[in-house]
């Protein structure tokens, strides 16, 4: 099979990307990431990442179930390629990008693993644009496993071929026509980096929820000043599933889990919180509407405690937390050189936003074995710090 590109002179150097218009909109770069970046992110995929098996009828992948742990190697350089990115995104395609409204994720396509033809068309709040980013061992080259860009679901034949060469990206206006594919992976490991993005023209009207009743109108004013309404939430896919999740607007979420707090008589500052988690990025990566370098608007529109929650929220390096002596915990924080000292009510809080998170999107969410032992043993640990309603409401719903 002979695609209608091949790789000789079909790539830009990272300066100077071109728009394409066959068979859709696109651009190849070579060197979209700098050469340390892409060798430790390879590095990261290589040795750091969590991988599960996804067999559906139009693909066979592993994806990376860790990714956001990205965050706490910040050597590997990931906030940097996301904006990078963006910035070509916007030379190419003549259009703004969001820098709030950012996904990604990563992908690992083994000998005979492939992903069929198909095509994402923008819809409700899906993204419009994409980044695809090969990362590939010099020491093991990938055969097979070309990306085809196709003119439809059936040609095949003069589609452009993209080899998985390393740190080699393709740049994507998503629509009806953008069909593509993966052959399938003769040998080697084909490592792919899937970077989302929002085109910044494109505007939806918010939409509110069956919760939003309850919550005070001057928040909801800022929720929508923020953009919450136009920003996907896709919550968190079922495990081993490998379905495609509903999306929805952010705002509903984030009212929905309100209304988890309330119902659970949880204090007034961590119902607050609970409405605005994850402004400032989920776990400070992907969609952030605030920047947590600039936390004072949010801090005067819902006070400071409440705000320090929702910075924690994102901040918090959940895998250190532990009880110090003399009560409280210690716990690292994203850009705190030292473990913080924080007391047992901030740091229930915090965990108590994270569950209702969770509720919220039950029943669409499989936990762990071990991620429901985790929560059971934090219920214990908290104590009197978890109402009542709370405790029976989290066992019952996601430890049962």
């Amino acid at each position: 099979m002979t695609g209608r590109t091949s790789d000789t002179g079909a790539t830009s150097p990272a300066g100077s990307p071109a728009l394409r218009r066959e068979p859709y909109p696109h651009a190849l770069l070579d060197g979209l990431l700098d050469d340390t970046t892409a060798t430790r992110i390879l590095d990261w995929l290589e040795r750091q990442a969590s991988w599960t098996l996804e067999r559906t009828g139009l693909y066979e992948q592993y994806r990376c179930t860790n990714i956001l742990d990205l965050l706490f190697t910040p050597s590997a350089g990931l906030g940097t390629t996301l904006l990078r990115a963006a910035d070509r995104l916007e030379e190419v395609f003549g259009r703004p990008m969001e820098r709030r409204r950012i996904e990604a994720g990563a992908h690992k396509l083994v000998a005979g693993q492939y992903i069929q033809t198909h095509t994402d068309v923008p819809h409700d709040l899906t993204e419009t644009h994409r980044a695809v980013v090969s990362l590939a061992p010099a020491a093991v080259p990938v055969t097979g496993g070309e990306l085809l860009l196709q003119h439809s679901r059936s040609a095949v034949d003069d589609a452009v071929r993209v080899r998985a060469v390393h740190n080699r990206a393709v740049l994507m206006e998503l629509s009806d026509r953008s069909f593509h594919s993966v052959l399938p992976v003769r040998s080697g490991i084909r490592y792919s980096l899937v970077l989302s993005y929002w085109a910044a023209d494109v505007h939806r009207q918010p939409h509110p929820g069956r919760h939003a009743q309850a919550v005070p109108a001057p928040l909801l004013d800022f929720l929508q000043r923020i953009g919450a309404h136009e920003v996907p939430h896709t919550g968190r896919r079922a495990a081993a599933r490998g379905h495609r999740v509903r999306r929805r607007p952010l705002s509903d979420h984030l009212i929905g889990t309100h209304a988890v707090l309330r119902s659970w008589g949880c204090e007034p500052d961590v119902c607050t919180a609970g409405l605005f988690h994850g402004v400032y990025g989920p776990l400070g990566l992907g969609t952030a509407l605030l920047s947590p370098d600039a936390r004072a608007p949010l801090r005067e529109a819902i006070g400071a405690q409440a705000e320090r929650l929702v910075h924690l929220y994102t901040a918090l390096d959940r895998r250190t937390d532990r009880p110090a002596p003399g009560g409280g915990f210690v716990a690292g924080v994203l850009g705190e050189a030292e473990a913080a000292a924080l007391d047992g009510s901030t740091v229930a809080g915090v965990f108590l936003i994270s569950w209702a998170s969770l509720r919220e999107q039950a029943p669409g969410i499989e936990l762990s074995g071990a991620e429901r032992e985790e929560i059971l043993g934090r219920l214990e640990l908290f104590g009197s710090l978890i109402p009542p309603p709370a405790a029976a409401d989290i066992t019952a719903t996601l430890c049962s």
